[in-house]
């Protein structure tokens, strides 16, 4: 079996160490393949509307009880900033916040029909995490087991963002 040293993992050791930087990466290989989806937008908006510091910002705003659609820009700058603030960061020179905002208005309902699916994914997947995380600690998993723990969790989290939204089941008439 290959050596379970860190030098062989696919992503910087940060993503095996911390869910922040999990989701980072996550959002960064969304990124790449194509940053304007509204997957992507989405995946911004959901991860921005997780984060504590953006939902207290946003309650004693009272944001939360305005529309949804601007209640989705504020969590979407409040997105952004978190992942312009990480390795994201400089790939995103060029892609503003204003260009965000503006794709979001023109595929709100696109974009929103994905983000509580999202929300969803992001926290069942921060379960899984910490879970390999606990593994890992107590010994059941070493370095390598833990980084193909990590790397699968990521892909799979990636395909499922990236894959078609299943229609609602409709009444057959």
């Amino acid at each position: 079996m290959a050596a379970s040293s860190s030098s062989h993992t696919a992503y910087p050791s940060e993503v095996y160490e911390s869910f922040d930087a999990f989701m980072q990466q996550v959002i960064k290989d969304t990124y790449e393949r194509g940053a304007k989806r509204p997957e992507f937008v989405a995946l911004v908006l959901a991860s921005g509307e997780l984060l504590p510091m953006a939902w207290g910002k946003m309650k004693k705003s009272g944001i939360r009880e305005l529309a949804v659609g601007v209640g989705g820009v504020v969590a979407l700058r409040y997105g952004l900033a978190y992942i312009v603030s990480g390795p994201i960061g400089v790939a995103l020179t060029g892609f503003t916040v204003a260009a965000m905002v503006s794709f979001f208005w023109q595929n709100q309902k696109e974009v929103l029909a994905r983000r509580k699916p999202y929300k969803q994914l992001i926290n069942d997947t921060r379960e899984k995490y910490e879970d390999i995380q606990a593994r890992y600690h107590d010994g059941v998993y070493d370095s390598g087991e833990r980084a193909l723990m990590v790397e699968g969790l990521l892909r799979r989290m990636v395909a499922q963002i990236e894959a078609p939204l299943e229609e609602p089941a409709k009444a057959s008439s």
